[in-house]
């Protein structure tokens, strides 16, 4: 059963950016919807977890720096943070909002947007990878931003994350370039959604 969407405003980095939230998958065993902050133990769990594993495949694009507690608190307390929960265990978070990194700025977008869908911190406990999770995830936000009137979606994710990089091309997103941030290089990926006239 979907709940009632809401308007609200949130801060993020100084800055103001308004979403409508709307849960949109829901049955009896897979759910994804917003999480609480008694989830942020669960959800520190999942980014440590999934920080190992990436280090042990030699990617090296998060650590006790970023993501941490403090950004994940910020993300759940503004109802941004989103969870894929199976069997009403959480398993997989992401951030959708409309926040772009300073750094966007550097790039020449295929698809011209001033107010993009942007996701960040996408990630999937590494005990249940390789299910398609991540997919569904980025469904979801697809779904999300055509119920929205979102024109484009926008992300960033690490050069080095070949498995990460290889699902984003296979549904569809375009690289339009790369910026730097602490980590080292990371693509720009944009989509455009059925409300885009360019």
């Amino acid at each position: 059963m979907l709940r009632h969407s809401r308007q609200f405003s949130i801060k993020y980095n100084g800055k103001m950016a308004n979403l409508q939230l709307r849960p949109l998958m829901n049955s009896d065993k897979l759910m994804i919807k917003i999480v609480s902050i008694s989830m942020l133990d669960r959800i520190m769990e999942i980014y440590s977890s999934a920080i190992k594993r990436m280090e042990e495949l030699n990617i090296y694009q998060w650590d006790d720096v970023y993501p941490n507690k403090e950004l994940i608190q910020n993300d759940i307390a503004s109802n941004t943070m989103y969870g894929y929960f199976v069997n009403s265990d959480l398993c997989a978070i992401q951030v959708i909002n409309t926040i772009q990194s300073p750094e966007y700025s550097q790039i020449q977008w295929k698809f011209k947007d001033i107010n993009p869908l942007v996701l960040h911190r996408l990630c999937v406990d590494p005990e249940f990878q390789n299910q398609g999770i991540s997919k569904e995830m980025i469904f979801f936000a697809e779904k999300y931003a055509v119920e929205n009137n979102f024109k484009t979606i926008r992300f960033d994710a690490f050069i080095n994350n070949n498995i990460s990089v290889n699902i984003y091309k296979k549904m569809g997103f375009i690289d339009s370039g790369i910026v730097n941030f602490r980590k080292g290089g990371f693509y720009c990926f944009e989509k455009k959604t059925i409300h885009y006239c360019g």
